[in-house]
């Protein structure tokens, strides 16, 4: 942890006497490195963590001797070199978020997107995290701009909800099921925002609909972020004649949504929850409801009528 923070600072600040703490670190580097290296494999996350944020502040001291050692991580094929792989695809994250020159990061590209399809949940995971934080940085947005079909293709996989990841817990009197894949599907969904956010003209179109569909039967952090997901969308005006002629597909599953967060407050479950639920569902809608009405959608309008009397 210590050596972490010299790091960071180094990457950040400067001396009192004007000169970058990063020339002091810079010659120390390539002794840091196997270090690094070595503990990039502990089972400990929160140990791969501290390895994956030092390498990326060392991108910003000294980017080619970092970048040899994170390319020798990132290509470590083998099915066992799991948590080198994540560690090291995490380190792009840390690298982006101090918004380095995309120089930096440029040689990662493929081997970033290469881990988007990784067999390791874990990786996969990283891999979106970096993704989603490169997208939205400043300084290395331009990064993936020509990859955004790939990106898309691959949150479409991981945001589906797959039974060999839910497993049952015995927890004595009664039986828990867990999820291990919602991390995954709710890092898919918020990188689909993200795509949209930095790249609207080549991610919005119907396909982020039928995105939304899927979550809205997903679990309710999954719907949160697709509501968030649909009013991005509806946001940008070039955008609405791509998405006008599914807009009557969204009410079956809002409709859904709706009947099932006010049966909870009427049996009393949950209340608070499914009250947040429904104030969210009725924001989403009324987004969509002046595109509806000014395109005569009549199946959406008279679903928003019925809903507002029922409320």
């Amino acid at each position: 942890t210590s050596l972490r923070e010299v790091i960071a600072i180094g990457a950040s600040q400067r001396s009192a006497g004007g000169m970058e703490i990063a020339d002091h670190l810079r010659p120390h580097v390539p002794r840091v490195l196997p270090i690094l290296s070595q503990y990039a494999d502990s089972p400990e996350e929160s140990v791969r963590n501290v390895v994956s944020e030092s390498l990326g502040h060392l991108l910003m001291i000294d980017q080619d001797t970092a970048l040899r050692t994170l390319m020798t991580l990132l290509l470590r094929k083998e099915k066992e070199g799991w948590r080198v792989r994540a560690a090291a695809v995490s380190a792009v994250r840390f690298a982006a978020a101090k918004q380095c020159q995309p120089q930096a990061i440029l040689p990662t590209k493929d081997a970033v997107l290469a881990c988007l399809a990784d067999e390791e949940l874990q990786v996969r995971k990283s891999a979106l995290h970096s993704v989603n934080v490169v997208c939205l940085s400043v300084t290395c947005t331009e990064i993936f701009r020509a990859h955004t079909d790939y990106i898309f293709e691959r949150i479409r996989e991981d945001s589906k909800q797959k039974l060999e990841l839910i497993r049952e817990v015995d927890l004595g009197p009664f039986k828990h099921k867990v999820d291990d894949g919602l991390p995954l599907r709710k890092f898919a969904y918020t990188v689909c925002t993200s795509l949209l956010a930095a790249y609207p003209e080549q991610t919005a179109s119907p396909a982020l609909i039928d995105l939304v569909l899927q979550g809205l039967a997903d679990n309710e952090d999954v719907q949160v972020i697709c509501c968030q997901l649909l009013q991005d969308l509806c946001s940008w005006s070039f955008a609405l004649f791509r998405i006008i002629g599914r807009i009557g597909d969204l009410v079956e599953p809002f409709d859904r949504c709706i009947m099932r967060c006010i049966k909870q407050v009427q049996a009393k479950q949950q209340v608070g929850r499914a009250t947040d639920m429904l104030r969210l569902y009725a924001r989403t809608l009324k987004v969509v409801e002046p595109i509806a009405e000014a395109n005569h959608h009549k199946m959406f309008v008279d679903f928003m009528s019925r809903v507002t009397k029922d409320s």
